[in-house]
């Protein structure tokens, strides 16, 4: 099967081998639970995944985030440790998910390990997005005509994202859902407006195949995420009203679809703080080839 020869690619090379080792000595952390050592698997397991994918993806497509885009591959970690404190400041509305067991972790060590946790959410998902990318890749076809998003779609857009910002503060039990989407409501009409790559501009114009891939990557990585917290610790454990039900891991059935726009979140909040550090956007296809000259938003220009 084709990613049982993408996962024997991926250890050719030397940042793939190197990846696996660091998920195998995550995983055997969070087994023999050696405290204290065991408490920081999370860095080891997701730096590795990260690797493991990544060298897979480059496997596949002679491209990757590490290989060919090495300066955005590294902004990619500070940058999501600051997009998760954002959404913990959320959680402090919403109260849907509790840290346990890290009581030894207290003052300015817990933000240091949980940022160096945090900081890995990001490149995790763009590199899951772009092996999805990988394994499927469209037919070269002739160009096609790029209709514009109205400015009333992109004015509801961002009235909608206030309103689902603004909601959960209001109401934290009936609308805590909603933050999983206020970001992207919020940020990628704006990332539209200045010609940066948006994923509105892929919807209107019936063009899915990204929109899915970074909201499976989002959902896969949730799936190593709640998995390998499960048996961890310290963990976070969730408190979700009215759906705290059927669970699978630690994370509520119906929770599991918060994934989705979590992982065209991601990517609107990506090109909404790239050039504001002065890094270039990062399209949505980047470290893959081309496969057809059609000029797309979520393309390389």
């Amino acid at each position: 099967m084709i990613h049982r020869r993408l996962g024997r690619s991926a250890l050719a090379s030397s940042w793939g081998r190197f990846g696996l080792f660091l998920v195998i000595l995550g995983e055997t952390l969070i087994v023999v639970r050696w405290q204290p050592v065991s408490a920081y698997s999370f860095p080891f397991l997701w730096l590795g995944y990260i690797l493991y994918v990544d060298a897979a993806t480059a496997a596949a497509t002679g491209k990757s985030l590490f290989q060919n885009q090495r300066r955005l591959w590294l902004a990619l970690f500070p940058i999501s440790t600051g997009f998760w404190w954002l959404f913990e400041l959320l959680n402090l509305a919403v109260h849907n998910w509790i840290y346990v067991g890290g009581e030894a972790y207290t003052g300015v060590w817990f933000v240091v390990v949980s940022s160096l946790d945090f900081s890995t959410v990001l490149p995790a998902v763009w590199v899951t997005a772009l092996f999805l990318q990988a394994l499927n890749r469209p037919r070269p076809g002739p160009p096609r005509p790029e209709a514009q998003v109205p400015r009333m779609v992109l004015n509801a857009m961002l009235l909608a994202g206030a309103l689902c910002l603004t909601l959960p503060l209001l109401l934290p039990r009936l609308a805590f859902g909603l933050i999983w989407g206020s970001l992207y409501f919020l940020l990628d009409p704006i990332n539209y407006r200045f010609g940066r790559p948006a994923m509105i501009s892929e919807v209107w114009n019936r063009r899915w195949r990204y929109p899915l891939c970074f909201a499976f990557a989002a959902l896969t990585c949730g799936f190593f995420w709640e998995s390998w917290n499960y048996w961890a610790l310290p963990k976070w454990k969730y408190n979700i009203p009215y759906v705290g039900f059927w669970h699978i891991f630690e994370m509520p059935v119906l929770g599991w679809f918060g994934y989705l726009p979590f992982g065209l979140e991601l990517f609107a909040m990506t090109n909404f703080v790239l050039p504001l550090i002065r890094l270039r956007p990062l399209p949505a296809d980047a470290g893959l080839p081309r496969r057809h000259a059609d000029r797309r938003i979520g393309q390389v220009s």
